[in-house]
């Protein structure tokens, strides 16, 4: 398998910092100097260096094709360590943030077909990864769960982008992900995200 992997460390900064679901911030990076981003694809991840002994990893979740940033999106987590609440309380737009990669141990592959299943958060690296599939005119179908509709970011997005291809599924309205009936049935040449 072909992974990418890019050690370099970057000094950008946060330029936007938006609310994209309950509990949920997307953060634009950008280099200070205007230089592009660095070239990443679907699956790829960055960390966050946000303090001395504070470092997370956040699946990318912009259009790799945009070397204008790069966006990850981090949810407040109720038991955080720390990670997610500085990101939620102590970033602010503006700021220098130390970046190390992108690094991708999640590799998309081409396939004749895809179902992309992502629950909650997890969303974040299917995102670019539906956006590949759909422009190479595969057939795919994205299952989406999370709690509640309101904690689910990029839903709309989504539905509005692909229609039909997009099933948001609440956890509150349509009980757990029914995995057995969707992944039953196995079809050749059928690559599996989730």
């Amino acid at each position: 398998m072909n992974m990418f992997f890019v050690d370099t460390e970057h000094d950008l900064v946060l330029d936007r910092k938006s609310v994209v679901a309950e509990d949920v911030v997307m953060l634009t990076l950008r280099d200070p100097l205007g230089r592009p981003a660095p070239k990443w694809h679907p699956g790829a991840h960055i960390d966050l260096m946000l303090g001395d002994d504070l470092v997370r990893q956040y699946s990318l979740c912009g259009d790799p094709t945009d070397r204008s940033s790069l966006q990850v999106s981090v949810l407040r987590a109720p038991d955080s360590r720390g990670g997610s609440r500085h990101v939620h309380d102590e970033l602010v737009e503006g700021q220098k943030i130390h970046v190390r990669g992108p690094r991708n141990n999640f590799e998309f592959v081409s396939e004749k077909r895809y179902i992309f299943i992502a629950g909650g958060i997890g969303i974040t690296p299917i995102l670019p990864m539906v956006a590949a599939a759909h422009a190479q005119r595969a057939d795919w179908l994205l299952v989406y769960g999370g709690r509640t509709r309101s904690s689910m970011a990029f839903r709309d997005e989504l539905q509005s982008a692909y229609g039909r291809r997009v099933q948001i599924r609440p956890q509150d309205e349509y009980g757990h992900l029914d995995l057995k009936s969707l992944l039953g049935r196995r079809k050749r040449r059928t690559a599996i995200y989730c």
